[in-house]
C-alpha cells in the first residue's frame, strides 16, 4: 500500500491487520465454486465488521494526515447497512430471550415462506423444507435460519442479490487498496455440503423450534470458526483469534443465561476475557492500546496479547479454540447429534 512508509509503528501493525482480514474475505470470495454451502453468508457479520472498520480507520487516518487516502467513505446508504451487518456479529451477545425471539421469528418466516410454495396437501402434512444447514467434514457449521439473522433486511422471495452486490463494491476496493489479492492456501480436503429439513424430520434436534434449536445455532457457529476458518485456512494470520476470540467473549457471558434456562451445565474457561483486549483487536484500535516501544514486530498481534495476557499469540490462539472445541463437544453430546455422513 502506498501510505505505509508514512505511517506510525502502531499503525503499520493495524494496516496489517486490515489487509490479514481482507486478504480472508478475498480467499473465501475466490474459492465460492468450491466451497459450495452458505460459507459466505455465515462470515457475513466477520465481513461487514473488517469492511466497516476498514473505512472507519480510513476516517480516522483522513482527519489526522496530509494527504489524504483517495478513497470513497460510506455512502448514508452503505453506513446504515453496515453498522447493522457489523452488529450482528454481537448476535450472541444479546440477552438470551432476545436471541431465542429472534431465531424464533426467523425460524417461523422460514416455515411460512417454504410452506406457501407446495400444494395443499403437502403443505398441511408439513411436508416441505423449512431450512437447509451447512456441513463441513461431517460437522454443522451453519444454517440458513442463522444466516438469515445476519443479513439486514433480509426478506424471502425478494430479489436481494443486487443490494448485497452494490454494498459489496466498497468493500472490493479497500481490498485492493489494502493490496489483499493474495490469497491464503487453504485445505483443499475438506469435503462441505449441506442438508435440508422438512418432511418428516424437521431438524436434528426436533420437529419443533425450542430452545434445542439455539443450542444447535450456536454449534453451528463455533464449528463455523473452528473448521471454516480455523482448519480451512492452512496459514496462520490474526483473522483466526480476532474471530474465534469474538465468539468466545460473546459467550462467557452468554452460557450461565442458557445454562439457567436450558437446566444445563455448560462451561468455559473465562480467564481470558478482557474488555481493552476486545475492544483494541476487534476495531483495530492497536495505536490506542500499544505505544510505540510496546510494538513487537515479530509477533502476529504485535504485542497485544503479551500486554493484556502474558504470552503470545500462538498460546492464547490455542486457549481459545481448545476452550471453543470443548464447548462444542458438551452442546453436541446434550443434543446427542452424530457427524453427519457425507
Amino acid at each position: 500500500m502506498h501510505i505505509t512508509n508514512n505511517l506510525t509503528k502502531p499503525q503499520k501493525a493495524a494496516v496489517s491487520h486490515i489487509r490479514s482480514d481482507l486478504r480472508l474475505v478475498y480467499t473465501v470470495l475466490m474459492n465460492h465454486e468450491f466451497i459450495k454451502s452458505n460459507f459466505q453468508l455465515m462470515l457475513f457479520p466477520l465481513t461487514a465488521t473488517i469492511i466497516d472498520g476498514t473505512e472507519d480507520w480510513i476516517k480516522s487516518y483522513n482527519n489526522s494526515h496530509s494527504p489524504k487516502i483517495e478513497m470513497p467513505l460510506f455512502k448514508p446508504e452503505e453506513e446504515r447497512f453496515y453498522e447493522a451487518a457489523r452488529n450482528a456479529i454481537k448476535l450472541w451477545d444479546m440477552d438470551y430471550y432476545q436471541l431465542r425471539d429472534l431465531l424464533a421469528e426467523k425460524y417461523s418466516e422460514s416455515d411460512e415462506y417454504f410452506s406457501g410454495l407446495y400444494k395443499p396437501l403437502a403443505k398441511h402434512l408439513r411436508l416441505y423444507d423449512i431450512y437447509g444447514a451447512d456441513v463441513a467434514n461431517g460437522k454443522y457449521c451453519g444454517n440458513t435460519i442463522l444466516c438469515n439473522s445476519y443479513i439486514p433486511q433480509w426478506k424471502f422471495g425478494e430479489e436481494d442479490g443486487e443490494r448485497l452486490k452494490n454494498m459489496a463494491i466498497i468493500g472490493g476496493r479497500y481490498i485492493r487498496l489494502f493490496d489483499a489479492m493474495d490469497q491464503y492456501h487453504v485445505d483443499t480436503t475438506l469435503r462441505f455440503s449441506y442438508v435440508d429439513y422438512g418432511g418428516f424430520i424437521k431438524s436434528p434436534v426436533g420437529n419443533q423450534f425450542s430452545d434445542k434449536f439455539v443450542l444447535f445455532s450456536l454449534l453451528c457457529q463455533i464449528n463455523f470458526v473452528l473448521i471454516c476458518v480455523g482448519r480451512y485456512i492452512l496459514e496462520e494470520c490474526p483473522s483466526k483469534l480476532r474471530f474465534a476470540y469474538l465468539l468466545y467473549y460473546y459467550l462467557c457471558k452468554l452460557l450461565p443465561e442458557i445454562n439457567c434456562e436450558s437446566r444445563t451445565a455448560f462451561t468455559v474457561n473465562q480467564e481470558f476475557v478482557s474488555d481493552l483486549f476486545r475492544n483494541a483487536m476487534a476495531h483495530y484500535k492497536i495505536g490506542v492500546a500499544l505505544k510505540q516501544d510496546e510494538i513487537v514486530d515479530n509477533d502476529i498481534f504485535f504485542g497485544l496479547t503479551q500486554k493484556y495476557f502474558g504470552c503470545d499469540y500462538l498460546v492464547l490462539k490455542d486457549h481459545v479454540f481448545q476452550e471453543l472445541s470443548l464447548l462444542e463437544k458438551q452442546i453436541s453430546t446434550y443434543l446427542q447429534l452424530k457427524d453427519v455422513v457425507q
